[in-house]
């Protein structure tokens, strides 16, 4: 992921300037900064704590890319702060983020009927070793919540137009049935990926660009919330964002200075 230096300065300073400690390039697999409060400090959301810097380029400010960093701050007891690029000096690329994690937080959409879920960076794996993809432009790869029936009276996810599902494991991290798509996709021993249609080889491409091309979509988990996010976290009151040319951090109670 390309990091603009000065996006990530901009987290820098705005930690400093509310009173917070900040660590640059911790461990690899930590945030690219992590603040610690001092005495006086002035809390990100509510009461001051650690805040984990994510920086954002102009290409990971989606579901995809900013759920799991607000995960990864969250496991660690930290609020979020994201800092992103200001295409022509404004503020659209934060007002974008924030509306990700406004309420109802993670979620697309939380209607009546169930709630609707982004796609997350990872794809659906399948009992079989391959990996489940659609007939489909990837505008109708859209994951909602629908009601199973009386037999099985929880929700799960599924695909909107019936495009497929996932009947949630109790580990949810465990591979999904075959026959819950019809299509599926998986390197074979010439390294080229194969579509398969309920078992039989129907494609093969020398990418996912070609299989994209093709009109085959590869299906991305679902970020529901209950399996990307910390039990008992509350993503809600955890972060906050800011263009790098900006002085007003949007958070979940609207656009503010900070400090």
């Amino acid at each position: 992921m390309v990091v603009y230096p000065s996006v990530l300065e901009r987290g820098v300073e705005l930690c400093e300037q509310a009173g917070y400690d900040v660590t640059t390039a911790p461990e690899p697999a930590d945030a690219p900064a992590v603040a610690t409060p001092t005495a006086g400090a002035v809390g990100l959301v509510d009461d001051p704590r650690t805040v984990a810097v994510e920086p954002l380029s102009e290409d990971t400010v989606g579901p995809e890319a900013v759920v799991p960093r607000l995960a990864s701050a969250l496991d660690a007891g930290r609020d979020c702060l994201f800092v992103v690029p200001a295409p022509g000096g404004g503020d659209a690329l934060a007002r974008l983020v924030a509306s990700v994690l406004q309420t109802p937080a993670v979620l697309a959409a939380d209607d009546p009927e169930g709630r609707r879920f982004y796609s997350g960076p990872d794809r659906v794996p399948l009992s079989d070793g391959s990996y489940a993809c659609v007939r489909a432009p990837p505008e109708r790869v859209q994951w909602r919540e629908v009601d199973t029936g009386a037999d099985r009276p929880r929700r799960e996810p599924a695909l909107a137009d019936g495009l497929g599902g996932l009947r949630e494991p109790a580990d949810a991290r465990a591979p999904a049935d075959r026959g819950s798509f019809r299509h599926a996709y998986r390197r074979n021993a010439a390294g080229r990926f194969e579509v398969t249609e309920r078992g039989e080889v129907v494609d093969t491409f020398g990418g996912v660009t070609a299989l994209r091309r093709a009109g085959y979509t590869p299906v991305a988990m679902p970020l529901v919330p209950e399996h990307c996010l910390p039990s008992g976290s509350d993503p809600g009151r955890a972060w906050g964002v800011s263009a790098v040319t900006g002085d007003t951090v949007f958070g979940p109670d609207g656009p503010r200075p900070w400090p």
